[in-house]
């Protein structure tokens, strides 16, 4: 359970940091890379990241849920892309830190219409992005690209230590 808002937000950008790193791993010319023609692409994933922020805000903010979409008007290359989440993430930040811990004992409802305290949403946001962001690293992957390590050392190290 979430019990301070701007505790959360320091985790919620953390998780960020590192999606940011993915990011910055992944070359010019597999943005568009899918695995298949009826899935998502990497930078369709980077843009559905960022504007899923924005939905979880609108959440609390509006009480709706509210999807913008994540098509090439959101960034057409990597810098754009990049900054787009950069602004959704701000976004996201700023909007809950003037919420407040109010949020945290609202009710809201589910996409299916049930009732359900904030904090789950809230702990949904960085599930969503992690989920994201492992599609990412098994497309970079798929291409003969080394993923970012999130925490410096892969598992094989971290046995030698």
């Amino acid at each position: 359970m979430v019990h301070d808002i701007e505790e959360y937000v320091k985790y919620l950008d953390g998780v960020h940091k590192r999606t940011i790193q993915y990011l910055k791993a992944i070359p010019d010319e597999l943005l568009n890379w899918k695995p298949s023609e009826d899935k998502f692409s990497i930078g369709d994933l980077l843009r559905h990241i960022a504007s899923a922020r924005l939905m979880f805000l609108g959440i609390f903010e509006h009480g709706s849920w509210n999807y913008a979409g994540h098509d090439i008007s959101k960034g057409a290359s990597l810098k754009d892309i990049s900054n787009y989440l950069e602004s959704c993430q701000v976004n996201l930040t700023e909007g809950l830190l003037k919420i407040g811990n109010d949020v945290l004992s609202k009710k809201v409802l589910t996409l299916h219409g049930h009732e359900v305290s904030a904090w789950r949403i809230l702990m949904s946001i960085p599930e969503h992005e992690i989920h994201h962001r492992g599609q990412i690293s098994t497309y970079l992957q798929m291409n003969k690209i080394e993923p970012p390590q999130i925490f410096g050392l892969k598992i094989e190290q971290v046995n030698t230590l």
